[in-house]
């Protein structure tokens, strides 16, 4: 009886012992961020089941990293990620636009956006996060993935490009949505044709990170051999199928946890059915460290006479209903007047890894973070004449003059000279 009990003993203690290791495999600051009050109840409930501590702790995030919270939903995640980076990391929101590129809505939401409401209502929770003092590391992008093919627009190389248990939906009609059901705000303009090279999608990911960088993975699991077959209808998808199209994207595979695996878990339910309890791999790939950190962003050299000047559109300023005055600064900033001299839109611009001038709108406020990245073939200089892709079937004859000397109607008021 004593022996016994003292084997039981040595199992407890050997078991605590193990326990206590696991606990230190969570650094602090991933448990300070899990930890953090801002959160909300429903999404701490979760937490038991989802593990964002384990998660967390095996993609290597740190504080002060750069980090996209990839299709980031209600924004679970992006609260503990902002958290978890502190106030000198910075976390992008990236929201995918399924209605089209922002100013293009769907036919049956034209109404509504006529009547002022806001129908872009994904966007909606990460905002709501973006604009609290306590997560002003956070901004929030939302733009159409399928522009080009694919698209993958952030201002900046990133650390960490994170998604979970949304990588299968990239795969799904619900992600491109058909032109015919798409109106434009903007006469003349014809609505972006959808459509997603997955690949394609990922090598820009690949690009928009830091040599080193992570791009992870988390997603519900799909029986082995059904590929992306079920994407839509299980909301699950392969593994092997994950793991064919970001090798192919130029990435290596750093590790993959068992965290959220689920043995009893058979793979044949639909995701809504099972919640939070479905079998589910997180991957951890790497940009190699000795990869190219260059992207297609123009050289500094290529922005001498780009700054400050005025990029007209083509045809007759007082009858074309296309045309547009853009004012491009310096800062980041710039702002763009239609024929009628009223201001159109106004916000700050970049260029993403993809060589894409790229604007992210702060007004009119429907269509606040959202993107709209324009393709042209080599960066332009004052005095060049070219024409530029709009989003893959709308290219326009442009002019980029110096200074802010192009004529404007007389209401249009004069942007700041630089």
């Amino acid at each position: 009886m004593t022996k016994r009990i003292l084997l039981t003993a040595s199992l407890f203690a050997a078991i605590c012992a193990s326990s206590a290791h696991a606990a230190d495999a969570i650094p602090a600051y991933v448990a300070k961020a899990v930890a953090d009050p801002g959160r909300t109840p429903m999404d701490m409930i979760r937490d038991a089941d989802r593990k964002p501590a384990e998660a967390l702790a095996f993609a290597g995030i740190k504080p002060g990293n750069v980090v996209v919270d990839f299709v980031p939903g209600g924004g679970y995640y992006t609260r503990i990620l902002s958290k978890l980076v502190g106030p000198k990391g910075k976390v992008y929101a990236l929201v995918p636009l399924r209605g089209g590129a922002p100013g293009q809505v769907r036919a049956a939401e034209a109404k509504d956006i006529a009547a002022g409401k806001t129908v872009h209502d994904a966007v909606d929770p990460v905002l709501e996060i973006q604009n609290l003092t306590d997560y002003s590391n956070v901004q929030v992008l939302w733009e159409p993935l399928y522009t080009y093919g694919a698209e993958f627009a952030v201002p900046e190389q990133v650390d960490v490009v994170w998604t979970s248990d949304n990588y299968h939906d990239l795969h799904n009609p619900s992600f491109v949505e058909p032109a015919a059901n798409l109106v434009s705000d903007g006469p003349g303009l014809a609505p972006v044709k959808g459509s997603m090279d997955i690949v394609k999608l990922d090598r820009l990911i690949f690009e928009s990170l830091k040599p080193g960088g992570v791009y992870l993975i988390l997603d519900h699991a799909g029986a082995a051999g059904t590929g992306t077959s079920q994407t839509a209808s299980l909301h699950r998808i392969d593994p092997d199928a994950v793991k064919k199209e970001v090798l192919e994207a130029g990435f290596v595979l750093d590790g993959q946890s068992n965290a959220l695996a689920n043995r009893e878990d058979d793979h044949s339910k639909l995701v809504r059915d099972v919640h939070d309890k479905t079998d589910q791999f997180i991957f951890r790939f790497k940009k190699p460290a000795n990869a190219s950190a260059a992207t297609h962003r123009p050289p500094a050299d290529a922005m001498n006479g780009f700054y400050g000047n005025t990029s007209q559109s083509g045809g007759d300023p007082a009858k074309d209903p296309t045309h547009r005055w853009v004012f491009y600064h310096a800062n980041g900033d710039y702002e763009e007047y239609g024929i009628s001299g009223s201001l159109v839109q106004q916000g700050t611009w970049f260029w993403d890894a993809a060589g894409h001038n790229c604007m992210i709108h702060q007004f009119p406020a429907p269509e606040r973070q959202g993107i709209v990245c324009h393709a042209t073939a080599t960066y332009k200089k004052a005095g060049d004449t070219y024409t530029q892709d709009n989003g893959g079937d709308r290219p326009r004859p442009y002019a980029l003059t110096p200074g802010y000397t192009q004529p404007k109607p007389a209401d249009v008021v004069s942007s700041r000279a630089e």
